[in-house]
């Protein structure tokens, strides 16, 4: 398997940028390419005479673009051998060998002199090579030894016997190899902390070799000086920028650019002005904090695994394309998942605005699988000082972890991107999580810690992370209460094979699927009807696992080689949109509404496959009648089959509703008059067995009848339009709903799951005309004044669902106008029911619209806003019901009244709404 990047690899210039962007130098030589390698026993320990082939470096021999494809095992040794000429004035006063890093241990010669070495795989380190140098043509060696998992040492999810969540093995060099050439006097480091409230950065300048002590600071925004000043050499400094900080932040990643002169050498760098933090919102829930606010950090786990290189990307462009695509997914942050990066990967992360979780590398002895994964299942938590359980009962590994710990907080504390560090993960390797979530905050106080991921919480850090993947998720009440912020920091892992693009035949994965729609759906329901409750009862952040497949893991958003999304971006995007809306709105925020990707059906489409789940293809949305239904019919106990007719008919004195309908075990059905003058009610209501309904499989397809002993409708197709007639002990109606030519009507698909969907068809502002019976007085259905509308249903329902319809109708301004909203029972499935219709002519409105009002007064006045409706519904009467027959209940308000306000139309024109009749319910039902 190979990446589009690995596809067009040249040898002779891999990964040629500039590898340290925060501390950029002019100076540099590239020594990434060809080099010589020879793999041999682990005892020789002098310079071989013979080399085996050539080695793509920086790709590790086990990763297919090395061209090698072999293993390092634990008794051998990978040597690395090539010659350099340095350029034509490159060398100043010293010259500097860098490596990103090495995987595990390693010694480097430099023209026959052991230079220096360096211990652990996963962090930069640079030799002085100056002494060494001899002649023009310079010869480099490296020696490398990697034990993997056969010892305490790091090694992230390397393991020799790989296989489901532990991954190929891999050694040797595996980021870029680089020289530079500095003064006597050069700056080695600089640490960067910015303070947004004060408007400050702290400033600290380290430095080797010997020389003055004093740096001149720059800091600029879009090539303008903002502050200069002098820094002393290992003294902090505050540098101000002034009241007008602009901040960084994943939607606006703004980055000012720093300039650093001490002597004759000069540095650039940046800084990012933004805080991290735990707080409590305006509701007093744990949260966590960006720039003194609550931020949803809705997250994804990214290994960093490539099929062709291992832990080496094939290309900057690569490590572009994963955060791009994280970032285009509408995700705020990736969990850096047990291993650290090449900091052109944190530098992307900086400058695109994706927040970042950092993982420290995990090591110890073999983990004993009753410790890290019995709380999978079981509420286990166990105390980590007990060594042995947990792998960790050599002395050396815990001191070498806590030695890392400290190099990696170092390296990486100026990130502006990263904003949590995570030092132990699901119990592995780990030991006094405490101890080491102090000592991290000793290093860095300016970021929160996850101090064990997964399971045994030891109390400390400021979050409680959970992992769940085998049941629904809660927040527990419990994880809400604590101080600490409650994270979900893995879930997930639904896994889709995608075929011609899986690294085997083996398939890992927490819930599998065989066909995209069917995943898509169930990520996004997972998303809506798990994340969402949570999210808005004090969740503070999220992490779906995962970004990629990764081999036998096919749980990821992409395919292992990068070349197939599994989702569509736009519904994911809108999913993670909509969580932050809810994030924001419980923490204080206003509610907000959300543009929502749809398509529109111009095809005649079945509803449903001849199986009977639904048909991926007839998801959309229509303007005339193009889905048919007949495959939905009487079903079983589950996913019980729901179909209706609901006409309403306005008047200048009255409000009539027709209801017939089959849910399945029962037909419900009702006549409902409202007298406008009077305000008196007349109400015919039964429920009986389904065959007291009938209902046509298509909309319009044959007649809908409801025969019972307390009421009878009729409702027929006609030339013209429909025909509605009711019959009850007091009342007899018969209304024409006339069908003017061209008239459009709003169909739309919901689609739940494949096995839960519903279509329904708003057809509103239809001219009426007929004839009221009451008691033997007749009253007329005026022409012009008088409007029908149409609720049709066909689908299978959720069992509990609740909703929020309102529609209207009227003529203003000499045009006939109709409007339809619908809101929450939609939510989360990519579709929505709002339109607008003038003279017949439908706009379609894709949003989901936020819906304002007092369920304590419901005859107050409800709003329903979004970018393009700003209505106000002012109610008349209130009908309210209430059925609860233990498996069918349903609780209704339903205000008859007024619309006003305006709606733009797909031209963009606003459409103003003064007095239309309709109304706005809320319903919740269990059936």
């Amino acid at each position: 398997m190979i990446t589009e990047w690995g596809e067009s690899l040249d040898a002779d210039s891999v990964l040629p940028e500039y590898p340290r962007p925060q501390l950029v130098r002019d100076s540099y030589v590239n020594l990434n390419g060809r080099w010589d390698y020879v793999i041999t026993a682990a005892s020789v320990t002098e310079r071989p005479r013979e080399w085996g082939g050539e080695i793509v470096v920086p790709f590790s021999p086990e990763a297919p673009l090395s061209g090698v494809n072999r293993t390092l095992r634990p008794d051998e040794a990978l040597w690395y051998r090539r010659t350099v000429t340095l350029p034509v004035g490159f060398v100043r006063d010293r010259v500097l060998l860098h490596f990103g890093a090495v995987d595990q241990d390693c010694e480097v010669w430099v023209d026959g002199t052991l230079v220096g070495g360096h211990r652990g795989g996963y962090l930069p380190f640079v030799l002085d090579i100056t002494d060494a140098l001899r002649g023009e043509c310079h010869e480099l060696v490296v020696r490398v030894r990697d034990v993997t998992d056969s010892s305490w040492r790091s090694r992230g999810k390397q393991k020799l016997e790989h296989g489901g969540i532990w991954y190929t093995p891999q050694s040797g060099i595996w980021q870029t190899v680089w020289l530079e050439s500095v003064p006597q006097r050069w700056i080695t480091a600089l640490d960067l902390v910015p303070d947004p409230v004060s408007g400050e950065v702290e400033v600290r300048v380290a430095a080797g070799g010997d020389g003055g002590d004093t740096a001149e600071v720059t800091i600029r925004a879009d090539g303008n000086d903002v502050v200069s000043g002098s820094v002393r050499v290992g003294v902090p400094t505050q540098l101000r920028l002034g009241d007008d900080v602009r901040l960084w932040s994943p939607d606006d990643p703004f980055l000012y650019d720093v300039e650093v002169t001490l002597g004759s050498d000069r540095v650039s760098s940046y800084v990012g002005m933004r805080s991290f933090g735990v707080g409590p919102d305006a509701t007093g829930r744990t949260r966590l904090l960006l720039n003194g606010k609550p931020y949803l950090h809705a997250g994804l786990l990214d290994q960093g695994y490539w099929p062709d290189g291992l832990y080496t990307a094939p290309s900057d462009a690569a490590l572009i394309h994963d955060i791009a695509t994280a970032k285009d997914l509408g995700f705020t942050m990736l969990r850096k998942h047990i291993k650290i990066e090449p900091l052109r990967w944190y530098h992307h992360c900086d400058r695109l605005g994706v927040l970042v979780w950092q993982d420290m590398v995990n090591g110890g002895r073999s983990y004993w699988q009753a410790v890290v994964t019995a709380s999978v299942a079981l509420p286990v938590t166990l105390d980590d000082s007990h060594y042995t359980w947990f792998g960790r009962q050599d002395a050396e590994g815990r001191a070498e972890f806590l030695e890392e710990l400290d190099a990696t907080v170092a390296l990486l504390r100026s990130t502006p991107s990263i904003a949590a560090w995570v030092p132990f993960n699901e119990a592995w390797g780990q030991f006094d999580a405490v101890t080491a979530t102090s000592r991290i905050k000793d290093l860095d106080p300016t970021r929160p810690v996850d101090h064990a991921s997964g399971w045994h919480d030891q109390g400390g850090g400021d979050m409680v992370g959970r992992h769940v993947y085998f049941r629904p998720y809660r927040l527990s009440r419990a994880d809400a209460a604590d101080e600490r912020a409650a994270v979900l920091s893995e879930y997930g892992g639904y896994s889709y094979r995608v075929p011609g693009h899986v690294w085997s035949n083996k398939e890992f994965g927490y819930r599998k699927f065989t066909d995209r729609w069917s995943y898509e759906r169930a990520f996004l329901r997972l998303q809506h009807t798990q994340l969402g409750p949570a999210v808005e009862n004090g969740l503070a952040a999220f992490v779906y696992t995962q970004l990629a497949d990764v081999e036998e893991e096919t749980n990821g958003l992409m395919t292992y080689d990068r070349r197939v999304l599994k989702v569509d971006p736009a519904a994911v995007r809108a999913s993670n949109m909509r969580l932050r809306g809810r994030h924001d709105h419980a923490a204080g925020g206003a509610p907000s509404p959300l543009a929502v990707p749809e398509r529109e059906i111009t095809e005649p489409v079945s509803l449903t496959r001849s199986d009977g789940r639904l048909n991926p293809g007839a998801v959309g949305w229509t303007r005339t009648q193009l889905i048919t239904t007949d495959g939905i019919g009487h079903g079983g106990r589950k996913g019980r089959n729901k179909r209706w007719e609901h006409w309403a008919v306005t008047t200048p004195t009255h409000v009539i509703t027709l209801v017939v309908s089959d849910i399945g075990y029962a037909a419900v059905h009702g006549i409902w008059i409202l007298s406008l003058q009077s305000g008196d009610v007349i109400s015919y209501d039964a429920i009986g067995l389904p065959r007291t309904a009938t209902l046509p499989r298509n909309l319009g397809d044959g007649p809908v009848r409801s025969r019972t002993g307390k009421l009878q409708i009729d409702i027929d197709e006609v030339d013209g339009g429909t025909r509605l007639r009711a019959r009850g002990a007091r009342v007899e109606i018969d209304v024409l709903a006339h069908r003017p030519e061209g008239h459009e009507c709003l169909g739309v698909v919901v689609p739940w799951t494949d096995r839960r969907f519903h279509y329904t068809v708003k057809d509103v502002a239809r001219p009426a005309t007929g004839t009221i019976r009451i008691d033997g007085v007749v009253s007329e259905v005026p022409a012009g004044q008088s409007w029908a509308t149409l609720d049709h249903g066909r689908g299978r329902w959720p069992y509990a669902v609740h909703w929020n319809w309102g529609a209207g109708s009227g003529r203003i301004d000499g045009k006939v106008i109709g409007i339809q909203a619908g809101g929450k029972w939609t939510e989360g499935t990519g579709s929505v029911e709002n339109a607008l219709v003038v003279d017949g002519n439908l706009s379609k409105i894709s949003e989901e619209l936020v819906w304002t009002y007092d369920p304590g007064d419901w005859m107050s006045q409800w709003r329903v806003t979004g970018d393009t409706v700003d209505l106000t519904f002012t109610p008349l009467h209130l009908k309210r019901s209430v059925t609860d027959l233990l498996v069918f209940a349903s609780r209704t308000h339903q205000c008859f009244g007024h619309w006003s306000g305006a709606v733009a139309d797909d031209t963009g024109a606003r459409v103003r709404i003064d007095g239309i009749v309709g109304w706005a319910e809320d319903v919740r039902n269990r059936w």
